[in-house]
């Protein structure tokens, strides 16, 4: 008997009534009835034809529950289970369609298409046999096995591949798992699924020990950990290439386009891989047993979570518009910081089984085929140093748009009433002009008078600078002062910019566009806001000059003298004069860097003419004295087993690498 509330909203439907208040109304009468017995098939159509369709997958598993011969709900529900990852159960319902019409199309195309995937290709050879067998006529047969990549008539395919082994992880490769994974201390998290197909996560308040480890290696039970750990560092940093939701909803009803997102990811995730090589990093690759892809990228030492939250920022910020429609992509860990109690987000881990497909997470080589061998994978795979992440760090920063400090408006932007002012005729079309210079270099902090007078005279700015130098680094009460100190004078903002630009925490929303108006910070606000920098410099101007202002180190300004706030008239023009005298300056430090590294150069071999193998190890190689027929020689001898480091270019053996190559 029809359900007549099912009829009438089925006909809305049809009719083309508002969609998202009858979706709400058919998921309403669908909860509102899911007690009943009966009727289940009809409304997970509907349900699927109203794109519900977490409601239609548990429509047609009660309606299987209350009729276990209804072929259209176990064929349904093994499209969605096959949409869902969890490929044995679509396979056993196919598998059971199939006994009783051998020869029935959409039920064996469907179970052609799954093995195909799963690279099962004679068990699918065989269903097209037994349907043929049942009456399928040969040219449906031709067309099935066109999906093979065979032809009527032509040999019998190659035996099924062997499938990969199980792995069978040596206490070392336990061992190594929990080095390379080791994330928050004392907690890891194990999923669980229900029987809906629903998986979550739950904290266990253990160690990730070697036994857990093997656990999840063998099966038993899979687990994830909490990236960040309680010092609010990390020693690794992960990216989740996976099938956004939508994508998903739609891929249940449409199985063309659900076959073009799967190629989508494998295409995807290779590309992806190698975007993180030519950054320097060198990630394991894995397929997370889902539908995602997961990348993997070990540091030599803990790094701050502000630093890799904003060099996940900035990679998502610059691959997330590339990616093909339907994909997104994540950045672990995810917060810049522990708050509270809060354990963060968590990962699940590799080559553990996902509970909700049954499906072995496998790590991957750069085709996206699995590796025969992950355990040596785990044992070899590079650690990434300080350095090519700070090198990654400024790349990126270039890629994403920043907002830099912005040059004044030409006149014509300026004319009253939007009109633009008659101009002189366009010339004639020439050679491009030539790029502009930078905003800033580091030649400006010396040849630009305000900003040189103030980092001289204020010697709490000049630290914040030589941090900055020395570390990349600047925190948030920092950046303050900087910003209402510097961002005051005429080129501060980009003074600030460049120095913001340089610090591997700092991200490029930071960034100022205009010069401050109004009171700059005071000096007492200064010292609050970073005592740990005051107390180990002279914090202690008197601004005698100045008796009735508050201390500001702007106020250092009027101590500048009236000539040099303004550089004398050059005969080329402005633009070309400031960009020889900047050239000037770094040429003149060259000069004086390359002396002081010679110096450098003579002490170091009068030491090592004192040792008997005349050399001085240090990362990744060393220093070699030597000598032939008389002449003494100093050369740079590379570690064959060091690690490339991409963020550097190669030295030659023959010279020190502080020396310019020539």
């Amino acid at each position: 008997m029809t359900d007549p509330l099912l009829s009438a909203l089925a006909a809305r439907w049809q009719a083309g009534e508002n969609p998202a208040e009858l979706k709400a109304e058919i998921q309403n009468a669908v909860v509102a009835r899911r007690g009943q017995s009966g009727g289940h098939r009809d409304w997970a159509l509907l349900c699927e034809q109203a794109g519900l369709w977490s409601l239609a997958f548990s429509e047609f598993q009660l309606a299987l529950r209350d009729d276990p011969e209804d072929q259209e709900a176990a064929y349904h529900l093994a499209l969605h289970y096959r949409e869902r990852g969890d490929v044995r159960r679509a396979l056993a319902l196919l598998e059971r369609l199939l006994a009783t019409d051998p020869g029935r199309r959409p039920w064996l195309d469907a179970l052609v298409e799954i093995l195909v995937e799963d690279g099962a290709e004679p068990r699918a050879d065989e269903a097209i046999a037994r349907a043929e067998q049942h009456g399928l006529p040969p040219s449906d047969a031709a067309a099935l096995r066109a999906a093979l990549g065979r032809r009527p008539g032509s040999p019998p395919a190659p035996p099924e591949a062997a499938p990969l082994p199980e792995p069978i992880p040596t206490d070392a490769d336990c061992v190594r798992f929990c080095s390379l994974f080791s994330g928050q201390e004392g907690v890891y998290a194990r999923q669980w699924v229900r029987r809906d197909g629903e998986t979550g996560y739950s904290p266990v308040h253990e160690p990730l020990t070697p036994a857990v480890a093997r656990n999840h290696l063998l099966g038993a039970y899979t687990i994830g950990v909490y990236p960040l750990r309680l010092d609010n560092t990390a020693t690794f940093f992960a990216l989740d290439l996976d099938i956004d939701r939508s994508a998903l909803q739609r891929a249940h009803g449409d199985h063309v386009y659900a076959q073009s997102l799967r190629d989508t990811l494998r295409s995807e995730g290779p590309r992806l891989l190698r975007v993180l090589r030519e950054l320097g990093f060198q990630p394991l690759f894995e397929n997370s047993g889902y539908k995602g892809r997961h990348y993997w990228v070990f540091l030599e030492q803990p790094e701050t979570a502000d630093t890799l939250h904003l060099l996940g920022r900035l990679l998502v910020a610059w691959q997330a518009p590339q990616l093909a429609p339907g994909l997104h992509l994540e950045f672990f860990p995810k917060q810049p910081r522990l708050k509270g109690k809060g354990l963060g987000n968590l990962i699940k881990l590799p080559l553990g089984i996902h509970r909700r497909t049954g499906h072995r997470s496998r790590l991957l080589d750069d085709q996206g085929q699995p590796l025969a061998d992950p355990f040596n994978a785990l044992q070899t795979v590079p650690r990434a140093s300080r350095e090519i992440l700070v090198a990654a760090i400024q790349r990126l920063k270039t890629f994403v748009p920043r907002g830099p400090a912005e040059l004044p408006p030409p006149p014509w932007e300026e004319a009253s009433r939007g009109e633009l002012p008659a101009g002189p005729p366009s010339p004639p079309p020439g050679p491009p002009p030539p790029a502009p210079p930078p905003a800033w270099t580091e030649a400006d902090f010396q040849t630009d008078p305000r900003v040189r007078h103030v980092l001289a005279h204020c010697p709490t700015l000049a630290a914040l600078k030589a941090q900055v130098d020395e570390c990349q680094r600047l925190s948030h009460e920092e950046q303050l002062v900087l910003i209402h100190s510097l961002g005051h004078l005429e080129g501060g903002p980009q003074a600030v910019n460049y120095l913001f630009g340089r610090c591997v925490d700092v991200g490029p929303e930071k960034y100022m566009k205009d010069r401050l108006k109004g009171s700059p910070i005071s000096c007492p606000s200064i010292r609050k806001k970073i005592p740990h920098i005051t107390r180990r410099v002279t914090c202690r101007c008197a601004f005698e000059f100045a008796a009735d202002r508050y201390p500001s180190p702007v106020l250092h300004l009027l101590t500048l003298p009236p000539d040099q706030v303004a550089p004398p008239p050059s005969p080329v023009a402005p633009g070309l004069a400031q960009l020889a005298q900047r050239y000037a300056v770094l040429e003149r430090r060259r000069v004086e860097i390359l002396a002081e590294c010679e110096r450098l150069r003579e002490a170091l071999i009068d030491a090592l003419r004192a040792l008997p193998d005349h050399a001085a190890p240090c990362p990744g190689g060393a220093y070699r004295l030597i000598v032939q027929e008389g002449v003494e020689e100093l050369v740079w001898q590379p570690d064959p087993d060091a690690p490339p480091n991409p963020a550097e270019p190669p030295t030659p053996a023959s010279q020190p690498p502080c020396e310019p190559s020539p």
